[in-house]
């Protein structure tokens, strides 16, 4: 399977104006569809977790062309979860 970086460019451009909407829609669809992750989100701030999330998708989208520059970004992060008690 190949990754049509174009449709992607074009998909993306039509959910830009409507983000924060698009962002609390993926949020809501992960805990119906996954319940056991929502205790990982109880402190967490949503608002600001959704704008991670938008600026998380720009930052890929914008650098699909730009292998590089993603290698770059993603190396400098530290992942992790830790799950509440």
């Amino acid at each position: 399977m190949t990754l049509n970086i174009e449709i992607l460019e074009q998909s993306f451009e039509k959910i830009k104006p409507r983000a924060n909407e698009f962002a609390a829609s993926f949020y809501d669809n992960l805990f119906q569809a996954h319940p056991e992750v929502k205790p990982l989100f109880a402190n967490i701030d949503m608002v600001n977790q959704r704008k991670k999330l938008i600026n998380s998708l720009v930052l890929v989208v914008e650098n699909l062309r730009n292998s590089e520059a993603l290698e770059l970004s993603v190396s400098g992060q530290q992942f992790f979860i830790s799950p509440t008690a």
